[in-house]
């Protein structure tokens, strides 16, 4: 997580927080943790799919080297 999704995720619950105890209603670590992650979810997702496009096509793909002398290599006719 980097220190700007920490920051939002800080920033929102103390935001919260304030706006929850100036309405008169009680605001203890429960609420303060469950916006903390909330927001930080958020924010990460955000942070991750907000990305440039990386096209699959720049990535070699992975080959795994087969023996021909196998008798699994070989091509056989299945029964029908």
């Amino acid at each position: 997580m980097t220190m700007k999704t920490a920051l939002i995720s800080l920033l929102t619950a103390t935001l919260l927080g304030f706006a929850s105890y100036a309405s008169g209603r009680p605001f203890d670590a429960a609420d303060f943790t469950a916006i903390v992650f909330a927001t930080g979810l958020a924010a990460w997702t955000v942070n991750q799919y907000g990305r440039e496009f990386r096209p699959l096509t720049l990535a070699k793909p992975i080959r795994l080297p087969v023996t021909r002398n196998t008798p699994a290599a070989r091509p056989s006719r299945l029964a029908a």
